[in-house]
């Protein structure tokens, strides 16, 4: 199992960047909008796609929100 923002999900072997765009298409938000962590660690985009997920990881996908 792999937590995905809190929820425990069959994902081991997908892309960071697959469950990213998926996450992400949930919540109708583009990919462009979003904080990424990894096991504690931020990820940027271009690293998503050659990072697969294993049992255990732990992913944080946050929406990034300008204020003022």
């Amino acid at each position: 199992m792999v937590w995905i923002n809190g929820k425990a999900v069959e994902a081991e072997g997908r892309s960071l960047r697959e469950v990213v765009e998926a996450v992400c298409s949930q919540r109708g938000i583009s990919p462009d909008t979003v904080a990424v962590m990894l096991n504690d660690e931020i990820w940027v985009k271009g690293r998503w796609p050659a990072r697969p997920l294993a049992a255990g990881d732990v992913v944080e996908v946050v929406a990034v929100i300008q204020g003022g």
